[in-house]
């Protein structure tokens, strides 16, 4: 796009909640709230001087670097080893799809209360990994260990698994039945918990909905009624309502705005510093993962070419795949200045792409 405003004089309105990428792109930024602009200048002035408030709260609410957590030393509560993915051949005579190996002899550990992160590019195997491991898609070869125990299906582990994995997905609006209220949608992740009267059910719905900041009288209510942010959340208290051991969150907060992933991210640490359960956190967002992973692992081509501890991995990155992902995503730190470098070489006026 910046090559066509170069090179043909086109213009470019860019709509975009990715603030690092509109610093980095663009030339001028209209910031808009409730259905007005609120602020409207150059990309480089607002973000370096915003004159409104909401343009700070936007600004302010961009992921940051969290601290470095201790994680006890113990045995891994979740293990994969060489784990193989095969997706066959597809479709008639004239539309036929080869075959595929998305996952490579995978090999991975999760500690009880850890936060590791899985990130890479599209088409990486990081979704197809996660589904796998919780259960979704059937692996061709290596196997799955929960607490020391395989999980195949059938096996004499699969059932306490299956109540202690569970899963966030990337959007609520598919993963919560429409014609199910926000009360049934939760209860129903309580089905078969022993001993859990409807008097119990009932307190334990509630107790997670005050946990996750939603208001009781939401339990009545259909995902439709709800915004994105309230259906993640609802989302959410399904997922640790039961109380598991290990959660699987698969882009949970790719679909939200600035302020209302802040928001998100915020309650998902807190909840996991209430809890203490392990998180395997799927996310192409780095700014993301660099503000709630504990340990990093980096998936190309259906293989890990890296992982590390979080610092490690952002500040002292060894595979060539790495550096290209970070250099990919620019923090807002360095997005002006690599916007300013690109203004140098192209000194031939350009005509503006605003950012909404």
């Amino acid at each position: 796009m910046v090559e066509l405003t170069r090179d043909h004089g086109t213009a470019v309105l860019m709509i975009s909640h990715d603030l690092p990428m509109v610093a980095r792109y663009t030339d001028r930024m209209v910031v808009m709230h409730h259905g007005r602009i609120v602020e409207s200048n150059r990309t480089a002035a607002l973000v370096k001087a915003p004159r409104e408030d909401y343009t700070r709260k936007l600004l302010a609410a961009m992921p940051h670097r969290g601290p470095v957590r201790e994680i006890p030393r113990a045995d891994p509560i979740l293990e994969v080893d060489g784990l193989v993915l095969d997706f066959p051949a597809s479709g008639g005579l004239l539309s036929r799809r080869a075959g595929k190996r998305a996952l490579k002899g995978i090999d991975l550990r999760i500690a009880p209360g850890e936060v590791v992160a899985l990130v890479g590019g599209s088409g990486s195997g990081k979704t197809t990994l996660g589904r796998a491991i919780a259960g979704l898609l059937q692996p061709t070869g290596g196997r799955i260990l929960f607490e020391g125990k395989g999980i195949a299906r059938r096996s004499e582990g699969w059932a306490r698994y299956r109540a202690q994995c569970q899963m966030v997905f990337q959007d609520p609006a598919s993963s919560l039945d429409p014609r199910m209220t926000v009360g049934a949608s939760i209860a129903e992740a309580l089905i078969g918990m022993p001993g859990l009267g409807a008097a119990e059910r009932r307190r334990r719905i509630l107790e997670v909905l005050e946990e996750v900041s939603l208001p009781a009288e939401v339990v009545l209510r259909y995902p439709h009624e709800l915004s994105g942010g309230q259906r993640q959340r609802v989302a959410i208290a399904r997922a640790v309502v039961r109380r598991p051991a290990f959660i699987i969150a698969d882009e949970p907060v790719s679909a939200l705005d600035v302020t209302v992933r802040a928001q998100i991210l915020e309650l998902f640490a807190q909840l996991q510093s209430r809890h203490g359960f392990s998180c395997l956190f799927i996310s192409h967002d780095l700014g993301v993962v660099e503000q709630i992973a504990d340990r990093v692992i980096v998936m190309h081509h259906g293989e890990i070419v890296e992982q590390g501890t979080r610092n490690d991995v952002f500040d002292r990155p060894l595979h060539d795949y790495t550096r290209e992902l970070l250099a990919a995503a620019p923090r807002m730190a360095n997005a002006l200045a690599l916007r300013a470098e690109a203004d140098t070489r192209h000194t031939e006026r350009t005509p503006e792409a605003m950012a909404l």
